[in-house]
């Protein structure tokens, strides 16, 4: 399983990038709330919340356990000794990644950021 962050769903719904729609369909791929609540957030209106809405149920949904939370503040403690805020999502998506063992496929440079202090941490690399 890879759990996608909101930046690659807003990069297919801004191009509609055929090689993206591809690894949609081949990859075993889930989202969390916080993603589908990121993608939400940027709707235009009625209808656009519906489309997106449908293309977020195509995706697999990840559930964030309550014992996630106090991994979730250890983790942005481990951050902050080292000097590196990260926005409150991208914390609670790497933190989700982290305790399923599972890869995180995103497109935001700060992530490498985040490995480096929590090496546990699995990029997804996007196939060329």
């Amino acid at each position: 399983m890879i759990l996608v962050d909101s930046p690659v769903l807003i990069d297919y719904e801004r191009t509609g990038d055929a090689k993206l729609a591809g690894l949609f369909r081949s990859l075993p791929l889930c989202i969390c709330g916080t993603t589908r609540a990121e993608i939400l957030h940027g709707a235009r209106g009625i209808a656009n919340r519906q489309n997106l809405l449908t293309f977020l149920n195509t995706f697999q949904r990840m559930s964030i356990p309550e014992s996630l939370w106090d991994a979730l503040g250890d983790n942005l403690a481990a951050l902050r000794q080292k000097g590196i805020t990260v926005p409150f999502p991208d914390a609670i998506v790497s933190t989700l990644a982290i305790e399923n063992d599972i890869e995180l496929w995103t497109r935001d440079a700060h992530f490498q950021l985040i490995q480096s202090v929590l090496p546990k941490l699995k990029l997804f690399v996007e196939p060329p």
